[in-house]
């Protein structure tokens, strides 16, 4: 029974506390997932198509949910793998400089592949009409000891150029390459989508594709051996939501070219199909390379980089961790 002179708040003030206890709730269970959130780093060589599924993975929260706060670096090879060697990041996708880096002795390992098929080719000026026009000339890269600049080396002595002597070869970044190019700083370019296609518009053509030079790291992640020990259930937790993240991206198309658009600042949708259509059917969703293929890939390494000495694919590839993630 209720007690004379007592009075309940009116309907509109219980709606106010209820909404207000709703969206303290809301702040504190942010809060925490972001207080239990781990902080990790890595580096990529730029916004390319490679790392659109990882931009979107972020953007939706997919590494958060695994209690990852991802942090992408875009830096130059070189920066990425001493960035990964003095700890200051987790992992890298320099995949082909961190490829190069562990035949050349460095405690690395490649821990996933995205792609085994260059999708590098080599882009040249309207000048530029035989292989003999590039003597002499500049041809842009990305690092020089990275997949751009290996595959550049195996296309040149295909067409029957020296890479030491005939042409010099210039390190830039993803974005400078093309501009150099565009602007006759260069005479060829090793380009990815969508620059390739940019500059095939612009008159500039392509005198080699890389995929058909050679079997190479086109996108994958390197970690060094020491954070395989120390960080292994972390990396684990990463790599299980990169795949989630390359699976929703070849899965659904309708929402990943226009996600291409406006990452990549694609205006045209018939261009960003293009770049897709090309780009997810020669993913890998496991990460994992076949021993075959791995082999491959280590002796188009070893002749490009000059190592005579054997190198036991284990010493180069640890896929332990990719499989630990697909369970």
């Amino acid at each position: 029974m209720e007690k004379p002179g007592k009075r309940h708040p009116p309907f509109w003030s219980r709606r106010r506390a209820v909404a207000a206890m709703i969206i303290l709730a809301g702040f504190f269970l942010c809060a925490a997932e972001t207080i239990a959130a781990e902080r990790f780093f890595i580096s990529i060589p730029g916004p390319t198509l490679s790392f659109v599924h990882l931009y979107y993975g972020q953007e939706r929260g997919f590494f958060t949910q695994e209690g990852l706060d991802l942090q992408i670096l875009v830096v130059r090879g070189v920066i990425g793998i001493s960035s990964l060697m003095s700890g200051e990041i987790d992992v890298t996708c320099h995949a082909g400089s961190g490829f190069a880096a562990a035949l050349r002795g460095l405690p690395l390992r490649i821990i996933s592949v995205t792609h085994d098929r260059p999708q590098h080719e080599l882009v040249v000026a309207p000048s530029i009409t035989a292989p003999a026009d590039l003597k002499g000339k500049a041809i842009a890269v990305g690092s020089l000891e990275g997949t751009a600049a290996v595959i550049m080396r195996r296309i040149l002595q295909a067409k029957g150029l020296d890479p030491q002597r005939d042409v010099t070869l210039l390190s830039m970044d993803t974005a400078s390459r093309l501009q150099s190019l565009l602007t006759g700083k260069v005479a060829g370019g090793m380009l990815t989508p969508p620059s390739t296609y940019l500059a095939q518009d612009q008159g500039y053509r392509v005198m080699a594709r890389g995929k058909d030079h050679l079997r190479y790291l086109q996108a994958g992640v390197v970690a060094t051996e020491a954070s395989l020990k120390q960080k292994r259930a972390k990396i684990v937790r990463f790599l299980k939501i990169w795949g989630r993240s390359l699976k929703f991206y070849q899965d659904n198309p309708e929402v990943m070219i226009p996600y291409i658009q406006k990452r990549l600042g694609i205006k045209e949708a018939r261009l960003a199909r293009r770049m897709y259509e090309d780009d997810f059917q020669g993913i890998s969703l496991t990460g994992i390379l076949s021993p075959e293929a791995a082999k491959e890939i280590l002796d188009s390494g070893r002749e490009a980089l000059g190592v005579k000495e054997p190198v036991a694919p284990e010493r180069i590839f640890d896929f332990s961790l990719a499989s630990e993630a697909l369970k």
